[in-house]
């Protein structure tokens, strides 16, 4: 199944899987990609190279093919960037002292007495020879372009660092943020903080039972759980590939199919609208996924090409058809709204980044029979690992016999 790089749609879903782009070594190592470029070709001039060396360029070759092929490995980059960058300062520091603190004894100028009697050396000896004895001859020479190194390095040392500084304060900040909580600024310059992600895992909290279940992509499953203490339906521990497609399958099935199958998993559905990284721009991964086991979203194409986005974001008519199309632009895009008996609207955030919908009629029967602990599915009693059962409702059942594991996982378990 190789739609996409890995052939695993789940995986190519998330962007930190994706390959790096261009600039990206310099965006993290800055000056030190210089450093780490100059010193994998100074390394090999380096005399008595041993196994230190070795290392170092197998590091380099490793790190920089791994950093291109996935972002998140740029990790690989930094130590090896910093150490050759090291061997650089290292190099330039050394031969500028050699200059001053070695004796004038050590400066032997190689002759022709090395060769035997008679015998001249070749051109090639012979120019680097003369090229070796000026070099050595001419120290006063090599003291004043140590000195111009030392002044240059002092005069750029300090814009340098300043730039260096601002670089990484900036980037700094940039990571240490949190995702949910962000400072923006108004057109009028006035900095805000865009809390709405936050909001909405608190109004789930103050304003939901306790025994609510919300359904949500898995992104977000760890901030529902943890910020607003309701049960989501997936999170992060993305481990049971047929369960995330269950629930891409959910999100992009026409609406009342969808109905049909979420009020006997959930009680709310929650979204992300109104940015770039929205749902309805994750959609056509949820329906890759989803399809990769229930090969009915988009039969005979494996990469879902007619679930997506003409020009302009036009939606193409499968996706206007689907649950999460609609919950997100109902009230926004012309003529599109949701029925109310299926799904009812009771948040919308101040910045209109999240909605939450509360899902009608939902079965109280499939409800109950996943809270008794006697349907609890564990590898132990009190086993971490709970993979679940599903309601025993004839549409998840029906739902479940369509489902195919998916094939590369399957081969996975069987070299297992």
């Amino acid at each position: 199944l190789k739609h996409t790089r890995t052939g695993n749609p789940l995986v190519d879903s998330v962007s930190e899987h994706s390959a790096a782009a261009p600039g990206a070594i310099w965006t993290y190592l800055h000056f030190s990609s210089y450093g780490w470029l100059v010193g994998f070709f100074l390394m090999a001039f380096i005399p008595g190279k041993g196994r230190g060396i070795s290392f170092l360029y197998v590091y380099s070759v490793a790190a920089y093919y791994f950093c291109t092929r996935m972002s998140r490995l740029l990790l690989l980059a930094a130590p090896i960037g910093s150490a050759v960058t090291g061997v650089v300062i290292g190099a330039v520091v050394e031969w500028v002292i050699a200059q001053f603190v070695y004796a004038p004894e050590d400066d032997v100028v190689e002759d022709e007495e090395k060769f035997p009697k008679g015998q001249k050396p070749s051109a090639t000896a012979g120019t680097n020879a003369s090229i070796t004895n000026w070099y050595k001859k001419h120290r006063r020479y090599r003291q004043a372009i140590a000195l111009v190194l030392c002044a240059t390095i002092v005069q750029q040392y300090n814009p340098m660092w300043r730039i260096f500084e601002d670089h990484a304060i900036a980037h700094a900040y940039a990571f240490a943020n949190p995702r949910i909580l962000y400072k923006a600024r108004q057109p009028s310059g006035k900095d805000v903080i865009i809390g709405d992600y936050l909001e909405s895992y608190q109004w789930l909290k103050e304003n939901t039972p306790e025994d609510a279940r919300v359904m949500a992509w898995w992104d977000y499953g760890y901030q529902i759980s943890g910020i607003g203490n309701r049960t989501t339906i997936a999170d992060g521990n993305t481990w049971n590939h047929e369960h995330i497609a269950t629930l891409g399958k959910c999100l992009t099935s026409p609406v009342e199919e969808a109905h049909s199958l979420i009020r006997h998993l959930a009680d709310y559905v929650l979204i992300w609208t109104g940015s770039r990284a929205d749902d309805l721009a994750k959609s056509p991964h949820m329906a890759r996924i989803g399809n990769s086991v229930y090969h009915d979203i988009c039969p005979n194409d494996p990469s879902c090409s007619q679930f997506g986005f003409y020009a302009g974001r036009k939606p193409t008519p499968m996706m206007a058809k689907s649950l999460l199309y609609n919950l997100h632009s109902a009230g926004v895009a012309e003529g599109v709204s949701v029925d109310p008996a299926l799904f009812q609207e009771v948040y919308k955030s101040w910045n209109k980044l999240v909605r939450i919908y509360k899902v009608m009629n939902v079965s109280e029967e499939s409800k109950a029979w996943i809270a008794d602990p006697a349907n609890r599915k564990c590898k132990a009693p009190g086993h971490w690992e709970c993979p679940g059962q599903y309601p025993p409702a004839p549409e998840i059942q029906q739902l479940i016999a369509r489902r195919v594991d998916f094939a590369q996982l399957e081969e996975d378990r069987k070299s297992t």
